[in-house]
Order: structure tokens, then C-alpha cells, then sequence
């Protein structure tokens, strides 16, 4: 793994030791101990990069606390990853989520961000990182997904919408998982939604705390 991680080595020490009382598995726990965290953020945040708190990234957008990135990429791998072979990711961000869906070494990763400027931070970081070759990144409406790629194993929503878009439900290969956060009239809780051959079943898991989800273009 590229960057220098020169001073930050306790703290991602800390916060996988940290996850770990959380209750995240060792898959996960790996895949985050391969990411450097703190190339994904601001310089001057640098030091709180691997502290449990979402951090600002401009533009109204925010990185999550580790804690939850942790808990969807867990809820998105299901008991068994073998089956997670092509997974969408809705809102790249500043790519660190799209980062840790990599360093599982899933073999087709693709993220979707509709803001131009994060979109190309977002690639920025992960050629930091040492990650871009293998990421798929494309500036478009998340609303919509890659339905020219599609159906995928995996969906992951990184930003809230008022219900479950249907494009990406239409996406969603069976026996896939969806994980996203719904805002349900101010209040937010993440969602695991399974499509199984008789339909989809939904999971409630817990509260969540997320930007919304919006359509359309802004670059």
C-alpha cells in the first residue's frame, strides 16, 4: 500500500482495535487495516481521520465515521463474500468506502458520484492510495445506477434517499444484497434489502445519520 504513514500507524491500530469491540468481523477489520484512512480526508483533518466521528468534505458531503463504514460493508458481504462478485456503490465521496470495498479484492467494484469536483478528488485519493487501477469510478446520477453493467451482487447507498430508488432495486441481481440509510420524514435508519427469487426481504437495522441522496446532475 502506498502514502505515508508516518504518525498515523497508532491511530488505525486504535480504531481496528476499537471496531473490533464494536463487533466487527476479521474480514472487515482486514480490509480497513489495508486502507490509509487519513489520504482520504482534508490535511488539516488528518489527525481525527481515524477517530469514531464523520468529518466534512465540502460541498454539503461528509466522510462516515469508520464504525459505519465498517457496519455496511459487513451488512453488504452477508455471512459469505463468494457470492460478491460485481457490487455498485451510490456516492463515491472521497472514495474511502469505494477503498475498502477494494481492499476486500472483490473482482468488479463500481462507484457512482454525481459532483464532478468529489468525483476527481475521489480518484485523487485512491491514486494515493494505491488503489485506482482497479476502481471503476463514474460521474453520473446515482439515482439511476450502471444499468449497462448491471445486475449486481452488491448495492451500496452511501447517502439517504426518502425510499429505496427503483432503478437500483431493478439492478439488483437475485440473491444480491442492497445496504442504504432511508430518511423516513427526518429520521434515518439503514436498511439491509435482499431480492430472493419470491421478492425482496427488508431488514431494519439500526439508526443512521447520513447526507440525502439527490437526483439529477451538478458538476
Amino acid at each position: 500500500m502506498q502514502g505515508n504513514w508516518t504518525g498515523f500507524e497508532n491511530r488505525r491500530r486504535r480504531m481496528i482495535e476499537r471496531l473490533a469491540r464494536m463487533g466487527i468481523g476479521t474480514r472487515v477489520l482486514q480490509a480497513m487495516d489495508r486502507v490509509p484512512r487519513h489520504l482520504f480526508v482534508e490535511e488539516a483533518l488528518q489527525t481525527r481521520a481515524y477517530d469514531e466521528m464523520s468529518l466534512p468534505l465540502g460541498l454539503g458531503q461528509t466522510i462516515s465515521q469508520p464504525y459505519t463504514v465498517a457496519k455496511m460493508t459487513e451488512l453488504l458481504l452477508g455471512g459469505s463474500s463468494q457470492n460478491m462478485r460485481r457490487v455498485l456503490e451510490i456516492g463515491t465521496g472521497c472514495g474511502y468506502q469505494t477503498a475498502v470495498l477494494l481492499a476486500l479484492d472483490l473482482p468488479e467494484i463500481y462507484s457512482v458520484e454525481r459532483l464532478r469536483p468529489l468525483h476527481e478528488r475521489a480518484k485523487q485519493h485512491l491514486r494515493a492510495a494505491g488503489l485506482l487501477a482497479k476502481a471503476r469510478t463514474v460521474c453520473g446520477d446515482g439515482y439511476l445506477g450502471l444499468p449497462e453493467v448491471a445486475p449486481f451482487d452488491g448495492i451500496l447507498v452511501t447517502a439517504a434517499p426518502p425510499e429505496i430508488p427503483l432503478a437500483l432495486l431493478q439492478q439488483l441481481a437475485v440473491g444480491g444484497r442492497m445496504v442504504l440509510p432511508l430518511d423516513e420524514g427526518g429520521v434515518q435508519y439503514l436498511w439491509l434489502i435482499e431480492k430472493t427469487p419470491q421478492g425482496y426481504r427488508e431488514t431494519c437495522v439500526q439508526e443512521a445519520n447520513f447526507v440525502p441522496l439527490v437526483s439529477g446532475m451538478d458538476t
